[in-house]
């Protein structure tokens, strides 16, 4: 399923039309390839904030088992990498150093997965009777490097993994999927048993349980309400619109959002039969199947600072004054019946 496609005007300049029509192609494989999967998310051109850091990400893919981002490098000439991953690509005859794609990418990756595991209580409920809380590990998550069609990769000597032309990226997403599914249920413990030493190896680098349907659909919706779409021609029509209109007209009131993305829930038992009540000290959450106490989170689902509770007939919204969301994020249920 693509969630975002690339939206943006293609800039003018040629080194930015050029990287441009990289992602453009990059973004058409990932079409034809998961355009019809469920299993399978695609976000284009997003940008992601952590703690003051940005990450402009071209593609990011969320699948069943964890998450693929891949930087779409417009390469025409030659692109070289030695034996310590530097890399240098050949600009009108003259061989120039360049930035590592591969360390771009994992700066990318990396600053998502601590975004997602400031949230895992949110995202992932616990498991092991609510004692157990899943994180978001570092087996799920890859990065690849996409060099565009007339580009011509010269290795070196070395072959890094994440390197490779685009229209093979999404091969190798399948081919890891397909790894992750062998390693699940009876199936993969019988073949982890009877693997030889480096392929069990190999086995274990691949047995992580899949996200439930409940965990895919909570960090979709994290991720769209935490992304923001980026590009040169989305900032030039939004100063182009900025000129031609009346400053009183600019101004604008924060953007509020009112939905369900997630669902509370007891972190003593993992049951969502709860009620939030108010006592002496606030509002708290009381479980109806294990009659645990705990206070109500406060943290905003989209930008994590302190928010308040507000309570509206059977329905708690939180409302955040530093982003200006307004969220539902629980309905307490009928009464409990005496009879």
């Amino acid at each position: 399923m693509i969630v975002t496609d690339k939206a943006t005007a293609a800039p003018t300049d040629p080194r930015g039309k050029a990287g441009y029509e990289a992602e453009k192609q990059m973004a058409f494989f990932l079409r034809r390839a998961f355009m019809e999967s469920r299993d399978v998310l695609v976000y284009n051109d997003i940008t992601l904030e952590r703690k003051g850091e940005r990450a402009q990400i071209d593609h990011l893919v969320l699948h069943r088992f964890g998450f693929v981002i891949i930087e779409s490098k417009s390469i025409t000439g030659t692109v070289e990498v030695n034996e310590h991953g530097e890399f240098a690509r050949d600009v009108q005859g003259r061989r120039i150093g360049m930035r590592s794609p591969i360390e771009q990418a994992s700066l990318q990756s990396q600053l998502l997965q601590g975004l997602l595991n400031e949230q895992k209580e949110l995202l992932r409920p616990k498991k092991i009777l609510g004692k157990l809380q899943p994180q978001f590990s570092d087996e799920r998550f890859h990065v690849f490097v996409a060099i565009s069609d007339q580009g011509v990769i010269e290795r070196n000597g070395v072959n890094p993994p994440e390197l490779m032309k685009a229209e093979r990226v999404v091969k190798e997403i399948a081919e890891k999927s397909k790894a992750y599914e062998q390693t699940q249920g009876v199936m993969g413990f019988v073949k982890y048993m009877m693997a030889k030493k480096e392929e069990a190896k190999q086995l274990e680098d691949h047995h992580v349980s899949p996200f439930s349907d409940e965990e895919l659909e909570n960090i979709a919706q994290f991720l769209k309400r935490r992304s923001q779409r980026s590009g040169t021609g989305h900032q030039h029509a939004t100063q182009k619109r900025a000129k031609q209109v009346a400053p009183a007209e600019v101004a604008q009131p924060k953007t509020k959002t009112v939905g369900t993305p997630f669902t509370m829930q007891c972190h003593s038992c993992g049951v969502k039969d709860i009620d939030i009540l108010y006592g002496r000290y606030g509002y708290y959450i009381s479980c109806r199947a294990c009659d645990k106490k705990e206070t109500v989170p406060q943290k905003c689902e989209i930008c994590s600072t302190k928010a308040k509770l507000r309570k509206k007939a059977n329905c708690f919204y939180r409302d955040c004054e530093a982003c200006g969301t307004q969220n539902l994020v629980h309905t307490n249920p009928p009464p409990l019946s005496n009879n």
